[in-house]
């Protein structure tokens, strides 16, 4: 287990970190989510545990043991950068089998676990190829072997999907999460895109100003956020007052029955604040409503719309066409609903 306590990170007199304390590798949890906006302090963060960012304050410590002093190549931790970082004088064979070299692992050993790691990211075909033949997805996935090679304790993936094209960052992402979880690896991720810590990991920690605001599940994270400005992070556009009452909420935009299942867990009865993604507010057309529609954008499956309740704005989805000026009903998806605290 990794643990961060009371960890601070300078530059000059702007602290990157600011006194962290954060635990990584309990319970089930193989893949461990940093997520935050640009900025914030993830990726010095994941510098300092790998032992490439000198920390000013506090401690780092991996099974109970400090290795504050331990060297970056003697900390046993796996990395993979934004671009991979792949050697483009050698192949793809060649690029694995680096670490394990270096650990005086050579003849049929070694081709026996780069044949292993190959097959694992389904690159099985690909060990002659230079780098440069690869596409962006291929190279990580080479760079994710070569760092799971060595059978590192932890690895660490900072932004691996950055440099990754759009269309394959989803296909990518669910990938990546199964390779590291069939190498039993505890793996933690630097991203900035909610998506992206979905797909991947089982724990997410909320970064935010150099210090972690909230570690949860996923699923948990979306519909508890600690504070608002987490919430407007995670994607909510509106933040309304509600009451909640014997499992169901009450707003003014509408109710909606909170439950286990969706991740709620039991928010107690009373006054809360309630965060709404777009997705939680559904218009459907009719005279009588008592929403109006500002804005309408046709999206792939369904229309975006920004609404108006008297002196209040919300966005919304419809699955109908709709127009500035319709007067639109509206009801919650608990789906795209969050409470806060």
């Amino acid at each position: 287990m990794l643990t961060l306590h009371r960890v601070t990170v300078r530059y000059g007199r702007f602290e990157a970190l600011r006194g962290v304390d954060w635990s990584v590798g309990t319970g089930q949890a193989t893949v461990t989510a940093l997520l935050g906006p640009s900025g914030c302090g993830k990726s010095t963060l994941l510098r300092a545990v790998a032992g490439l960012e000198p920390v000013a304050a506090g401690s780092i410590a991996w099974d109970g043991q400090s290795i504050d002093d331990v060297a970056p190549h003697r900390r046993d931790f796996g990395v993979v950068f934004q671009d991979g970082q792949l050697f483009p004088g050698r192949t793809v064979r060649q690029n694995v089998a680096y670490g394990l070299a270096r650990r005086g692992i050579r003849g049929a050993a070694a081709r026996a676990r780069v044949d292993e790691m190959l097959e694992l990211v389904r690159l099985h075909d690909y060990g002659g190829r230079s780098p440069d033949a690869l596409s962006g997805g291929q190279a990580q996935r080479v760079a994710l072997a070569r760092a799971l090679a060595p059978r590192p304790r932890l690895l660490l993936l900072d932004e691996p999907l950055a440099a990754v094209d759009s269309q394959l960052r989803e296909a990518l992402a669910e990938s990546i999460g199964e390779i590291v979880r069939a190498a039993g690896t505890p793996t933690v991720l630097v991203t900035h895109d909610h998506r992206e810590a979905a797909l991947m990991a089982d724990t997410v920690s909320v970064m935010r100003a150099g210090t972690i605001v909230q570690t949860d599940a996923a699923s948990r994270l979306w519909h508890r956020p600690v504070d608002e400005d987490t919430a407007e992070f995670l994607g909510a556009r509106s933040i309304v007052d509600g009451i909640v009452g014997d499992g169901v909420l009450d707003t003014a935009v509408g109710q909606v029955r909170l439950t286990d299942e969706s991740s709620f867990g039991t928010p107690p009865d009373g006054p809360c604040r309630v965060a709404l993604r777009p997705e939680a507010v559904v218009a459907t057309p009719d005279p009588e409503g008592p929403a109006v529609v500002e804005h309408a954008a046709a999206l792939v499956a369904s229309w975006r719309v920004r609404l108006r309740i008297a002196d209040a704005v919300y966005e919304g989805v419809s699955s109908k066409p709709v127009r500035p000026g319709a007067r639109v009903r509206l009801r919650l998806e608990a789906g795209g609903v969050a409470v806060i605290g």
